[in-house]
């Protein structure tokens, strides 16, 4: 192993419940009720990728999907109190100690992405960031994976995944890396092509040192 890739959201900061919060208010204006399950087996395509989802599954005319998308970011900014995952920050010690290189792989925009690491204090704890602006396809495809490898120097094979949504685990492992999934969002069941489900990042850094 020489390098550990990162998932953003439901994997380094606690976002994923501001997230359904946004998209629920801006679904609700046309009558319908998400469940947050609905939503999290959609994560890591990219927000038009889940708004042309969402419009398709309930029925929303598609003209409507760029509306969805501004309403959904305004709702989200109104409400977000997004924060670290407890011992997250253990494990990249870890990787520091262990002189692996790390990645963060994500659907998000890159604008909110970096600004939220800046607000944490995180900016600097990634060598790459790969989001979907700069891929041509974002997760279930492994194009995320294999670019931030690519940009890392390392193959494929050398890198570790941590994951916490089933389109993620099947991109990490269509590039032929390792995966441990973290249940941050759904429960193991969801989650079970993965090499290892955690739940939390104390059980992560236990499986990390098994596989290193």
């Amino acid at each position: 192993m020489r390098a550990i890739l990162f998932d953003f959201d439901g994997v380094v900061i606690k976002s994923m419940e501001s997230h359904y919060h946004g998209w629920q208010k801006a679904l609700e204006e046309y009558g319908i009720d998400m469940s947050p399950e609905e939503l999290y087996i959609l994560e890591g395509q990219g927000v038009e990728e889940v708004a042309s989802q969402l419009v398709r599954k309930f029925n929303i005319p598609a003209e409507e999907r760029n509306n969805i998308i501004q309403k959904k970011r305004l709702y989200y900014d109104q409400v977000k109190k997004d924060e670290l995952y407890p011992y997250f920050l253990d494990v990249i010690e870890w990787a520091r100690q262990m002189e692996l290189k790390t990645a963060l792989v994500t659907g998000g925009d890159r604008e909110r992405v970096v600004k939220a690491m800046q607000a944490y204090g995180i900016d600097g704890y990634f060598q790459i960031i790969v989001t979907s602006e700069d891929v041509m396809h974002t997760k279930p495809s492994p194009e995320p994976y294999l670019t931030a490898a690519q940009l890392l120097g390392v193959e494929a094979q050398q890198c570790i995944v941590i994951e916490n949504a089933p389109l993620g685990i099947i991109s990490a492992k269509t590039a032929e890396m390792k995966c441990i999934a973290i249940t941050t969002t759904l429960p193991s069941s969801f989650l079970k092509r993965a090499d290892v489900v955690a739940d939390n990042f104390q059980e992560v850094l236990e499986a990390l040192r098994k596989l290193y």
